[in-house]
């Protein structure tokens, strides 16, 4: 499945391209959860490689392109003693299989910066630091509107280290 791609997902959190290729090998081993409850793990992910938008594989040691998504393989916990859980599990991968679910991935990050687009599409990142941190309260996040003067405002994420991805029914 897709983990993540670059660019602004429907959280207002913005993937930058070197940030989210420096992150690209963190998400193996980490854990699949049922609607991001990390006391209900259904599985786990195995790898994770990178795709280009027009679905080439891209190599650790292959320049950075400039738009792509992060793809993990995951496994699916379906043996289980408890004839419940085999239940439970039997029935999640069949709505899987008819498309019911959806992936959202997790992640943790050391900082971020302000992600800015104006009402014509232009966009740009400004530095958080002391003079702009009044910003924060104006992000979705942290229970703003997402609009600051005319601009659409966004967490341009920094130093990510994905930690997990969830089984959800409404994705971001």
């Amino acid at each position: 499945s897709v983990l993540v791609s670059c660019g602004w997902n429907k959280n207002d959190d913005v993937f930058q391209t070197q940030a989210t290729w420096d992150a690209r090998n963190t998400p193996e081993d980490k854990q699949f959860n049922f609607m991001h409850d990390e006391n209900d793990i259904i599985g786990h992910i195995t790898g994770s490689y990178v795709l280009t938008k027009d679905g080439k594989a891209v190599a650790d040691n292959d320049p950075m392109p400039e738009d792509f998504d992060i793809i993990t393989q995951a496994v699916l916990y379906n043996s289980w003693t408890n004839s419940e859980n085999r239940e439970r599990m039997d029935n999640i991968i069949a709505e899987i299989e008819e498309g019911k679910w959806y992936v959202s991935m997790e992640c943790l990050f050391a900082g971020f910066n302000y992600a800015l687009i104006d009402e014509d599409g232009n966009g740009k990142v400004l530095a958080r630091n002391e003079q702009s941190a009044f910003l924060s309260k104006h992000l979705r996040a942290y229970g703003g509107e997402g609009k600051y003067e005319g601009y659409k405002i966004g967490r341009a994420l920094a130093n990510i280290s994905f930690s997990g991805k969830g089984l959800v029914a409404k994705p971001a």
